[in-house]
């Protein structure tokens, strides 16, 4: 499954500014160490994507009761990232615990319609994160009101009539990110 960034709409060169400008977060429902852990991977993965990846997508899979040794990397394109094509990121989001999917977006977007269905269709994910290449943080979570059902239908609706044009896309992912509370999840 591909995560995606359908540019808001141009690529943007990481700098190391934007990687510095990363905000600390205090995620909804996590410890002070798993924290920490997100704040360092945010850091890592806009760094790996400007030194190894022309500053174009990667994403890190991390089980949060265990990051030190449960963590799956992958690189992709300037559109998108493939996190299956890394086993450990394919185990990750199927058969973790408590699992959350960081990566980037070269452009200034926030979670993109695609990056919302994967997170809806893997249960263990619970978190996912996305860093703009200019530094801005965004993340989805699973509260504990969550209900897929409802979630999948709002996405579905969010969804209807919508053809191949980016913008389209776009309005789509802020349609569902303004009404995704009302199916417990949380948007920041």
């Amino acid at each position: 499954m591909e995560l995606h960034s359908k540019d808001r709409f141009k690529k943007v060169d990481i700098t190391d500014v934007a990687i510095k400008k990363i905000p600390f977060i205090q995620y909804k429902g996590l410890t002070r160490e798993q924290n920490e852990v997100l704040y360092d991977l945010a850091r890592a993965t806009l760094l790996r994507a400007k030194t190894e990846n022309n500053s174009d997508e990667v994403a890190f899979v991390v089980d949060l009761d265990n990051p030190e040794s449960d963590q799956g990397y992958v690189k992709g394109d300037e559109h998108g990232v493939d996190i299956d094509a890394d086993s450990t990121s394919y185990h990750l989001q199927r058969a973790g615990m408590k699992t959350a999917i960081i990566h980037n977006h070269p452009s200034t977007q926030t979670l993109s319609i695609q990056d919302i269905r994967l997170f809806l269709h893997h249960d263990p994910v619970i978190y996912i994160v996305v860093i703009s290449n200019q530094g801005t943080v965004h993340y989805l979570m699973k509260d504990k009101n969550y209900d897929f059902y409802a979630a999948e239908k709002l996405r579905a609706e969010c969804c209807t009539g919508l053809k191949k044009d980016v913008k389209e896309h776009y309005r789509a992912a802020l349609d569902f990110l303004t009404h995704c509370s009302e199916v417990g999840l949380f948007y920041q």
